[in-house]
């Protein structure tokens, strides 16, 4: 995974608004759509880093009347999910402050478990998938979703954006992540006792104008105020002039009129017999 051993897990982008503004458009029919068939009502039902709690609140739609539950160590971001209208109105949608490596719950809690963009900020993958094994009730399905950036295809060329890709998989080097998780999967879900797993991969693109110059525009954010930002200056592998540089660039592409930007995500769903 990496030679370095952060003290704690740390989530690469994180909470900065633009993160955060652009999680809370993933809904589960568009995050989710590989695990919802397996879903159904009276399943209780855990969220790992649920994040602003948009894609969780869809997920229990599907299991009412059992209890769903958003955990994420972002004490901030629970808040904004605990703010959406649903959540507030639901007796049976409960988000709190969690971590998946130190679980509060006691093992079998869950008829089905959920993971979206996480195991690639973890350095211990199969730990986490080990702790999500456990929580599980004998028959209970897990679904993970993680991007491969390795994949990553855009059009027109962009040095900044070249430069982005290398800043961020030194971040990840640097903060214990796996940029490349998607092609991990299996192995990973192999080594954490998954004996029986289905496995699928999906593309997410950007390729309208309105598409890319809002896709350009959130990593220019990004770039400048997020905690790759923040890392980025805090390591010294990048200065404030060239981050300004990077996010510049991101906006110059995603207004060019013939822009196109895509990467793959592999999809896991996988059961404990």
């Amino acid at each position: 995974m990496s030679s370095f051993s952060p003290a704690k897990e740390t989530y690469q982008h994180g909470h900065h608004v633009s993160v955060v503004a652009n999680h809370s458009k993933r809904t589960a029919d568009t995050s989710a759509a590989f695990f919802l068939p397996f879903l159904k009502p009276g399943m209780r039902l855990l969220d790992v880093g649920c994040g602003p709690g948009s894609i969780t609140a869809g997920l229990a739609q599907r299991v009412v009347p059992a209890e769903t539950t958003g955990i994420d160590p972002s004490p901030s971001v629970i808040e904004t999910a605990r703010s959406l209208p649903v959540a507030k109105a639901a007796r049976y949608l409960i988000f709190e402050v969690g971590d998946i490596l130190k679980p509060r719950f006691a093992p079998e809690s869950f008829e089905a478990v959920f993971a979206h963009q996480v195991l690639q900020h973890l350095g211990q993958p199969v730990d986490a998938l080990g702790q999500i094994r456990t929580l599980l009730a004998p028959g209970g399905v897990v679904g993970v979703r993680d991007v491969d950036w390795g994949s990553t295809t855009f059009y027109p060329e962009n040095q900044g954006m070249r430069r982005f890709l290398t800043l961020y998989y030194e971040l990840a080097r640097r903060n214990g992540g796996q940029p490349n998780a998607g092609r991990y999967l299996r192995r990973w879900f192999r080594e954490a006792g998954f004996a029986e797993a289905r496995v699928t991969t999906s593309t997410v693109s950007y390729k309208d104008q309105a598409a890319t110059r809002e896709w350009g525009d959130t990593y220019a954010e990004r770039t400048l105020h997020s905690n790759l930002a923040h890392k980025a200056l805090e390591f010294g592998i990048a200065t404030r002039v060239e981050l300004e540089e990077i996010a510049a660039a991101w906006r110059t592409w995603g207004r060019n009129p013939d822009a196109l930007f895509c990467f793959s995500h592999t999809e896991v769903v996988a059961w404990k017999r």
